[in-house]
């Protein structure tokens, strides 16, 4: 759908990636939802991150959003994680990259890399009680990347075409969840282990206060970013048909 960017000379993905990056560094400077235990706030820049991977693929597209997220610096945004504020936006644009360059193992192995990386952190809690029930923290991450499995499976048997804008929602929620636990790695290790900002005692309090925020907020995240990305992509798939047409008078 979007091969018109992916597959053009490496300069001119260099250029619009950069002209993407002043855009992303922009709506990085909207707050949508606050962070928990920290006068910080997450971005709209969120919901457009996932974009840059599918526009120019997982390297350029996860180098565009690193370039907007120091652009956003220079515009005003306070540092958060010493500097690897970027992490989590390259980590949903290389991941959605991977997804829409075929390389589903790679655009798998990437959200579970960080699961792994969470999941064994002592800082971090695996359960989180919920009445009687003990359940996973990152049941909604697991449950994004069984979902692309899934979308996947689909795809191989039936072809991309019939699950076009199933697959955009899929790329996106992968990609947004991505983020979140690539988030919470930096989250506990510079603010708690680096800077000593959070004591590791209040880690506990602070997972299950997330636990329950989290799901509405990466919800979100993920519609709008979904509906970002379906009418871009519809435009650049249709621009693409448009100059592959042959018109009267001239060579194919």
């Amino acid at each position: 759908m979007t091969g018109m960017l992916r597959t053009a000379g490496t300069s001119k993905r260099i250029a619009y990636a950069s002209v993407f990056a002043v855009v992303y560094s922009i709506t990085r400077l909207f707050p949508v939802s606050a962070y928990v235990g920290i006068s910080s706030t997450f971005t709209l820049g969120e919901t457009f991150s996932p974009l840059a991977g599918m526009l120019f693929g997982p390297y350029v597209g996860a180098l565009s959003v690193t370039l907007g997220t120091f652009l956003d610096f220079l515009l005003g945004r306070p540092v958060i994680f010493d500097g690897l504020d970027f992490v989590p936006g390259a980590v949903a644009a290389a991941t959605a990259g991977l997804s829409f360059t075929g390389r589903i193992k790679e655009s798998l192995a990437l959200p579970l890399l960080f699961i792994a990386l969470f999941t064994v952190d002592p800082l971090s809690r695996s359960l989180i009680s919920v009445g009687s029930t003990e359940v996973p923290f990152l049941w909604m991450h697991l449950l994004s990347v069984v979902g692309m499995g899934v979308v996947w499976a689909l795809v191989a048997r039936k072809g991309k075409d019939q699950f076009r804008w199933l697959f955009i929602a899929s790329t996106v929620f992968l990609s947004t969840m991505s983020a979140h636990v690539a988030g919470s790695v930096l989250y506990e290790n510079v603010l708690g282990r680096i800077n000593a900002v959070i004591p590791p005692s209040r880690f506990p309090s602070l997972w299950a206060t997330i636990f329950y925020v989290y799901p509405v907020e990466r919800a979100f995240f993920t519609i709008a970013g979904t509906l970002i990305a379906i009418p871009v992509l519809r435009a650049l798939s249709r621009r693409t048909a448009n100059l592959k047409e042959p018109r009267e008078g001239r060579p194919i």
